[in-house]
């Protein structure tokens, strides 16, 4: 059975490039393996949000500051 969503994403993706396609099937594959989807944070990760989220308002970063802090802190 065919169902409406699935031609809405056929539709979409007829003219995608193959590099679009491979993305997306990854990222289907992924969902399907962790019907779970479940995420834990380490202890290191909830200090670190716990102090974040006990700053007064004029004390918190700019969204890209923060990015780029924590892609360097873990190599993201």
């Amino acid at each position: 059975m065919e169902s409406v969503t699935l031609k809405n994403i056929q539709q979409l993706l007829k003219d995608a490039p193959e590099s679009v396609l491979e993305k997306v099937l990854d990222y289907i594959e992924a969902i399907l393996k962790d019907e779970s989807n479940t995420f834990t944070l380490s202890e290191e990760q909830k200090e670190s949000l716990q102090k974040i989220k006990k700053r007064p308002y004029e004390q918190h970063t700019e969204i890209d500051t923060f990015l780029n802090e924590m892609k360097s802190k873990y190599n993201i």
